[in-house]
């Protein structure tokens, strides 16, 4: 027969092993959130880095080459001049270039695809579509609010730099691509691609947000930092819901067109025409926006399916240390920028 024998420290062994352990624990958290801060901020500097490139690069160009009257005159005369600029100096080598050597150096860093390509049915590609263009002409309506209200209240114009319009069909046929195609191919690229893919590693949420906050900040002032936002959070959101970059890529691409189309109606067909053609734009992404979330509802597929975060950070923690320090000098810029396009009177 055993006989059972007490053990005097066998209770408060098992306490301080309990409180070992919780100590642990507590430390491999604050080493992880260290790690985790730190490797966020190394990011977010990076990604600051290329926003100020991108701006830095525009004005180096624009003092080498449109500092030559010659180039000059070109660009403020010529329509195909002023977009096959755009398409070399603007969309390739200040937008594409920069975040594309920020996926390069953080390459080690991406869990997934830096550019998402999974297959999508061409009928739920159009369906995202149509909701993103759909959320671009109401957010469109809000910022034109915005402006109006500035101007009637306070007497405050934003202005902003306009491009040539087309003066041949040569010329239309570069307005599109200048201001459509490849803004929209380098730009997802910049931010759908190298950018959001990378921040997901800290949440997809997050990563959706963060994203956007870039996107508005490579658009020169606080209006169009808004607008570029908001579509920015829509095109996130397509990208991965569908973990694909194709139907951002063409929301892209119909949002910026929408204004190129409207110059080549003009320019074929006169001003009221266009005007006209414009506002049929509108009515036709609303309808087809709120008829293809209706259908992609009753497919289910706003149901996200992204892996949940498993960092030791909570959401405040990792929007702190994402805009501050990285993003301070692009805001501050960002408001500077915004100074040289408001007129008051």
């Amino acid at each position: 027969m055993s006989q059972y024998y007490y053990n005097p420290y066998q209770n408060s062994n098992d306490f301080n092993k309990t409180q070992n352990d919780s100590e642990r624990n507590y430390y491999e958290t604050l080493q992880r959130a260290k790690l985790e801060k730190r490797e966020l901020r190394k990011i977010s500097s990076a990604l600051g880095l290329a926003i100020i490139a991108y701006l830095v690069v525009q004005t180096v160009v624009s003092v080498l080459i449109l500092g030559k009257p010659e180039y000059r005159a070109l660009y403020d005369t010529s329509p195909v001049f002023q977009y096959a600029f755009c398409i070399i100096f603007v969309s390739v080598l200040s937008v594409a270039v920069p975040f594309g050597v920020v996926a390069l150096f953080n390459r080690k860093k991406y869990r997934g695809p830096i550019v998402p390509n999974k297959p999508l049915k061409s009928s739920k590609a159009f369906a995202w579509v149509c909701v993103g263009m759909g959320c671009c002409i109401c957010a469109n309506f809000v910022v034109n609010f915005i402006v109006t209200v500035l101007k009637s209240a306070f007497n405050i114009n934003l202005t902003q730099g306009e491009t040539l319009s087309p003066d041949s069909p040569f010329a239309c046929v570069m307005e599109i691509i200048a201001l459509a195609v490849i803004p929209a191919l380098c730009e997802e690229f910049a931010m759908r691609c190298c950018s959001l893919q990378v921040l997901r590693n800290y949440g997809t949420g997050f990563a959706v947000f963060a994203v956007s906050v870039v996107f508005g900040l490579l658009h020169g002032n606080v209006i169009q930092f808004i607008f570029a936002f908001v579509i920015g959070l829509v095109m996130a959101y397509v990208t991965v819901q569908t973990e694909s970059i194709v139907p951002a890529i063409f929301i892209h691409m119909c949002n910026n067109g929408m204004s190129a189309f409207q110059d080549i109606v003009k320019y074929a067909l006169g001003e009221k025409v266009s005007d006209g053609f414009l506002v049929a734009i509108f009515v036709f992404w609303i309808a087809a926006g709120v008829l293809s979330g209706i259908y992609l509802m009753s497919k289910k597929a706003f149901k996200s399916n992204a892996p949940k975060y498993n960092g030791v950070l909570t959401l405040g923690q990792r929007i702190g240390n994402f805009l501050f320090p990285g993003m301070i000098i692009p805001f501050l810029i960002l408001i500077l920028m915004t100074k040289s396009t408001v007129t008051i009177g």
